[in-house]
């Protein structure tokens, strides 16, 4: 039972918001400073080579759940839980079983690409480039620290820093007109700044050094059983996530892929703020599950009930201003593009849907049921782009991405037993949002 004080709970409610400010913050800088630079990058380059340096993410962000392991929800889990292992284990576990995986897909891309591209050698080592995100992503365990003491501020200090650097050589890059594969270099500058500044960080705010984390067999395998089948779900997620772009390029032409990419990088830059809100408040439901279940329940649903309302609105807003911000931003050479922006946004709102019903799985060790489901909408995703993509070009990418996301984040729950109370909680909020209860009860509270 909860028997805490109206005034405790206020705090921890405002610890959580202010958590969440800093990611939002965070975030926000980076997408008003990155839309800039990208907008000014999609123009000199053109929609072609912009295009190519888009799909040199391609090979890294599809392997990028595979080198996690899965393993950032259930390290934050079981770090506010702190059971059986100590935060020296638990961390330092993480991390060598990071690198490991890092590595090894790093070394797997170098061989695939290789086969693919063996006559493009720029290509080659742009994607190299890339992945080197894989390896450096290791050291994001201290971020997973610090959302679980909700110290979000110190990750974004450091990320922030990192960020500028690179944002910086990436203007002078442009100033002075380098190549693609310069360009593809920044990625490499920002990921080990931003490893080493966490590192340096960690060290001096916590009191406490890496060289104190300790690696246990026991807890490895411990971790692995936990984090396998999101592993595996977030690799089929990225799958239809970005296979809309390799099947672009195979099947229609680079303008195509360039058109998608910039279309992508208005539609995707709002992802973040589930995120944000999620993982700012994941802490806070973690305890509420431990101790009152009636809690937890009224607390997940404000929580899928305040993604809706976010992502509906932003939804409704890019599909209003859609045209005039393609014209502004991108130009004529960018025609079109307003088409698969105004589709591909809608995908948002189960985006949203889909982060935040995610730790519902996890929290009722359910993690095999986020497989089924995102399987599921991989094969819808690639069976209709192979369909659409053909005829429609990027715009049927879109709607194949809109209709996969509709599927996996929602319409699969209900067709699974164990899955079908997420499906019934998602679509109270979806009432909650249409009856604007959110908006009503803040309105009751003001004097």
């Amino acid at each position: 039972m909860i028997d805490s004080p109206p005034k405790k709970l206020s705090a921890t409610a405002r610890r959580a918001f202010a958590n969440a400010g800093w990611v939002f913050f965070d975030r926000i800088f980076r997408m008003a400073t990155a839309l800039l630079v990208g907008v000014w990058s999609a123009r000199y380059l053109g929609p072609s080579q912009f295009g190519l340096l888009n799909f040199a993410s391609v090979f890294p962000t599809v392997l990028t759940s595979l080198a996690g392991l899965g393993l950032a929800n259930v390290l934050v889990t079981e770090l506010v839980r702190n059971r059986e292992y100590s935060e020296n284990q638990l961390l330092g576990t993480s991390f060598i079983l990071r690198l490991v995986a890092g590595t090894v897909s790093l070394f797997a891309i170098a061989v695939t690409v290789r086969v693919l591209y063996g006559d493009q050698p720029v290509l080659q080592a742009m994607i190299l480039f890339t992945s080197s995100v894989l390896v450096c992503q290791s050291a994001d365990v201290i971020d997973l620290h610090f959302q679980s003491r909700v110290k979000s501020k110190l990750s974004v200090i450091a990320k922030s820093i990192a960020f500028l650097l690179s944002t910086a050589l990436r203007v002078y890059f442009l100033a002075n007109q380098f190549s693609l594969l310069a360009f593809s270099s920044v990625v490499f500058v920002e990921v080990s700044l931003s490893a080493f500044i966490l590192i340096l960080i960690y060290n001096r705010q916590e009191g406490q050094h890496i060289l104190n984390w300790r690696f246990s067999r026991r807890l490895a395998t411990y971790l692995l059983h936990l984090s396998w089948p999101i592993m595996i779900s977030d690799f089929f997620i990225f799958i239809y996530m970005r296979a809309d772009q390799f099947m672009l390029k195979e099947l229609a032409t680079d303008l195509e892929l360039g058109k998608f990419s910039a279309a992508l990088r208005l539609s995707e830059v709002w992802y973040f703020i589930a995120t944000a809100i999620t993982s700012s408040f994941y802490p806070t439901i973690v305890s509420l599950k431990t101790q009152n279940e009636e809690a937890f329940q009224r607390a997940f649903r404000q929580l899928l009930t305040l993604l809706l309302s976010i992502s509906i609105l932003i939804a409704i807003f890019i599909t209003l201003a859609a045209p005039f911000i393609i014209n502004l931003l991108y130009g004529q050479q960018y025609e079109g593009v307003d088409d698969i922006l105004v589709i591909h946004i809608w995908s948002a709102v189960f985006v949203f849907m889909g982060v935040g019903s995610s730790y519902w799985f996890i929290l009722h060790d359910h993690q095999r049921l986020l497989l089924v489901r995102t399987i599921a909408g991989a094969v819808i995703n690639i069976l209709l782009n192979f369909v659409l993509i053909p005829r429609y070009g990027a715009v049927g990418t879109s709607i194949a991405t809109l209709i996969a996301q509709m599927t996996t984040a929602y319409f699969v729950n209900f067709f699974i037993a164990k899955a079908r109370p997420v499906f019934f909680v998602q679509t109270a909020a979806f009432a909650d949002v249409f009856k604007l209860t959110l908006l009503r009860e803040r309105l009751k509270r003001t004097p």
